[in-house]
């Protein structure tokens, strides 16, 4: 059993998580380039870079090499590289910012376009380079142990070139014929491929199948379905001799959509899933609402402040905060708190019982998940969500509701079981599943295997 994922997006990483935690261990591979994998998920691209050695530290932002004289400035977003006063490269972090760790480097040349990126892993290694056109579009992307040229990827042909101590150098037509050899060459079981899009992860399925290795494998869609199936779905329902045998749902609702979608026949190819999330144990209930935002745009507050006077409002930001957000400090159920850190963080996750999706412009550090998976009731308005997902459909408020919101607010506070009864409706309405939900559901529908 293999699971295959093009990217190691979050919808991948919550279906790792769950056949995890259902006892399913079994190898994972991330078809993309990213040097940001936990311990026992391998890239194509970097597995044959060599092993690094080192502590997982990353390269921080102002340890970027550049010539003297040139000045390298940063800021929670990102970096920039400047010689008197032009802009010579721009630094990019790999997920959370605030630690400001370098996933990739543009290098701009004299008209402002980028010539070349520069990319590193999470051990800090520079591991590929990327030359671009006068435009801006890759042409050729060469990845190093080292100082060794292993493998380079010529992005106008699609061929790439594989180079391997004391072995004849190889040569593949596309990354499909690359990703074909690596699970060959490191000799995993392609007897069950798992993955979860219709793209690349699909294809590498496809062409096991052509090649006559008999499998059995599984879909695991996570998407959205709308007025009709992806192409390659319908593909999947209506040829027999394809390795694909399984398609699993997450999303309750989703399922449902699809067995709308094809005909009673084929139902049969469809099965409910859900996730196993990682909740935090929480068993006190208090009157405390927390918001971490980047901005002092923050929907509604001063109106919630003097409507919940018995509501403690914790306003936290990474950064320092502006003058209009500190002026409502009048307010003496109001606590701020700037230039919070990561452990502050994390009291106020354990501490409060509401988080408030109502602060505009970007979500801070993946804040809302973070206050589900703490069991959080989150409450928010429609312009301000930025994860849907993870809130109850009657916790979300359109524009200019804000009598709403308080009332919903007086509501749960109206007792434990309301609070309790208001966040167990939040779970169900994210797929959450128990542990052995998902694992007999699994097993049943990919037949009588050891996981």
């Amino acid at each position: 059993m293999l699971n295959v994922f093009d990217r190691f997006s979050r919808e991948s990483q919550d279906l790792l998580y769950s056949l995890q935690r259902a006892g399913y261990r079994h190898p994972t591979i991330v078809l993309e380039a990213n040097g940001f994998l936990p311990d026992g998920v391998e890239s194509p691209f970097l597995y044959f870079l060599g092993r690094p050695t080192g502590e997982k530290r990353g390269r921080f932002f102002n340890e970027i090499l550049v010539p003297d004289f040139w000045e390298i400035t940063g800021d929670a977003s990102g970096g920039r590289i400047s010689y008197y006063g032009q802009e010579k490269a721009r630094i990019y972090y790999q997920g959370a910012t605030h630690k400001r760790i370098v996933e990739r480097v543009e290098w701009f040349n004299q008209e402002g376009q980028v010539r070349t990126v520069d990319r590193y892993d999470q051990y800090g290694r520079k591991i590929a380079v990327t030359s671009c056109d006068g435009q801006g579009n890759p042409l050729l992307t060469t990845y190093f142990e080292e100082e060794i040229e292993r493998l380079t990827e010529n992005h106008q042909t699609g061929d790439l070139l594989l180079t391997l101590d004391h072995e004849p150098m190889r040569i593949f037509k596309n990354r499909l014929d690359f990703y074909v050899f690596y699970v060959q060459y490191r000799g995993f079981a392609l007897d069950q491929v798992i993955f979860n899009t219709l793209a690349q992860s699909f294809a590498l399925s496809l062409q096991l199948g052509k090649m006559g290795l008999v499998g059995r494998d599984v879909l695991v869609w996570q998407e959205p379905l709308r007025d009709s199936l992806p192409g390659n779905m319908q593909l999947i329902l209506n040829s027999p001799d394809i390795r694909t045998k399984k398609i699993f749902i997450p999303q309750r609702e989703t399922y449902l959509r699809a067995l709308q979608l094809v005909s009673p026949e084929q139902q049969g190819f469809f099965a409910p899933l859900g996730y196993i999330y990682d909740f935090v144990i929480k068993d006190d209930v208090r009157k405390d609402a927390f918001v971490l935002t980047n901005s002092d745009q923050i929907e509604a507050l001063p109106y919630l402040l003097e409507q919940l006077p018995d509501v403690t409002f914790r306003v936290a930001a990474v950064t320092e905060m502006s003058p209009e957000l500190m002026s409502l400090v009048r307010y003496p159920n109001l606590v701020l708190y700037q230039n919070i850190s990561q452990e502050r963080i994390k009291e106020l996750l354990h501490q409060s019982s509401i988080y408030l999706d109502i602060n505009h412009f970007g979500e801070v550090q993946g804040i809302v998940r973070k206050a589900f998976e703490h069991r959080q009731l989150i409450l928010g308005f429609e312009q301000t969500l930025h994860d849907p997902p993870y809130l109850a459909q009657e916790n979300v408020f359109r524009q200019g509701e804000k009598d709403k919101l308080v009332a919903r607010i007086k509501e749960i506070y109206q007792s434990i079981e309301n609070y309790r009864h208001a966040v167990s409706n939040q779970i169900a309405q994210s797929n959450a599943i128990e542990q052995e939900v998902f694992r007999s559901r699994f097993q049943e529908g990919i037949g009588d295997r050891n996981a």
